[in-house]
């Protein structure tokens, strides 16, 4: 931690070392590197002034100069893309080793793919089911050629309607468009690269469970609509959708069939998050959730987010600000 007004001395005694300071506070820096958007959306007033009473300064990380004359940082917290921001952030990471950077480059780069960002749940297998079966629907793959797309899903086994989203998650609006498939004929108009997904009706409710390093909140959103046998048979084309989790209105307050409404168990979304930032690495991200439809304990991951909205969680501020303040702490206990 890097101490505002003052120094630090430290003392060795004999059982135990001895810390005095000669100012009222000491500061942890975070560096931040965000996207206009992001810092709009995430560095709002009331967490800046949280922060500055729990001792915590964000400071903009200049992309023009070189980070490791930058600083110097407890924390890098950063949401860029790009080939050329990952070797710095990699190449600062080994120059300094004593900075936590949020999250591994690499490691972030494994939820940008959607073919290999719900990897980690489907191989968790049965190591939930005493709370709850968890899973994936059922994917495919297009690389390219559109015509091929019908074929490729009649030998894959997957049932209609698809859902068909971009294979890349770039943080752009398109890498979030979403499209609905009702017919075969119609799978060849998509546009590949792209992921499709079973659709599975889930009562028109998503869980968007977001994870700061252990902390857990999950909130309701509004989601599809569920689709009957005579809409199948009726529905021809594919529909473009917006955003699910951006158009969505909030289903805190709405009067919803209780086993539609029910959270996920404590306990199930416990050991979830935890099995995910260890297989993924990641301890900032979300993800959304549905539970199948006429069903309690069956639930389906359908997307991850790194480093999603938290602005949108109620009281994120005092969640974020805990987190970092730990991350230091379990840091200097460990060095202690």
């Amino acid at each position: 931690m890097r101490l505002s007004n003052g120094e630090i001395e430290i003392s060795t005694g004999d059982a135990k070392k001895k810390t005095t300071m000669e100012s009222e506070k000491m500061m942890m820096v975070v560096g931040y590197a965000l996207t206009s958007k992001k810092k709009k959306s995430f560095l709002q007033p009331k967490l800046e002034l949280l922060a500055r009473k729990k001792g915590i300064q964000f400071v903009a990380i200049d992309q023009n100069r070189p980070l490791s004359d930058q600083g110097p940082f407890d924390i890098v917290l950063h949401k860029l893309t790009g080939k050329e921001w990952r070797q710095i952030l990699e190449d600062y990471r080994q120059k300094h080793p004593e900075v936590t950077v949020l999250d591994p480059p690499d490691a972030i780069q494994h939820v940008h793919n959607r073919q290999s960002m719900l990897q980690g749940v489907a191989d968790l297998n049965s190591s939930l089911d005493c709370y709850g079966k968890v899973g994936v629907p059922k994917q495919l793959v297009i690389m390219k050629d559109p015509s091929s797309i019908p074929d490729a899903v009649a030998k894959a086994g997957l049932c209609l309607p698809l859902v068909a989203k971009p294979l890349v998650v770039d943080g752009s609006a398109q890498s979030h468009e979403l499209s609905l498939a009702f017919d075969k004929s119609s799978l060849s108009k998509l546009e590949p690269p792209l992921v499709l997904q079973e659709f599975v009706n889930h009562g028109g409710v998503l869980f968007k469970v977001y994870i700061v390093g252990e902390a857990i909140k999950v909130v309701r959103r509004f989601s599809l609509p569920d689709v009957n046998e005579q809409q199948l048979l009726s529905c021809a084309g594919v529909f473009r959708l917006p955003r699910v989790s951006c158009a969505a209105a909030s289903a805190e307050d709405a009067d919803l069939d209780p086993l539609i409404a029910e959270l996920p168990p404590r306990p199930l979304l416990e050991r979830l998050a935890k099995e995910l930032r260890r297989r993924l690495g990641l301890r900032l991200f979300n993800i959304d959730m549905i539970r199948e439809h006429g069903t309690r304990d069956r639930f389906y991951v359908i997307d991850i987010n790194y480093f999603p909205g938290y602005a949108k969680v109620p009281e994120y501020e005092h969640i974020f600000t805990d987190f970092l303040l730990g991350l230091v702490q379990s840091k200097y206990k460990v060095a202690w």
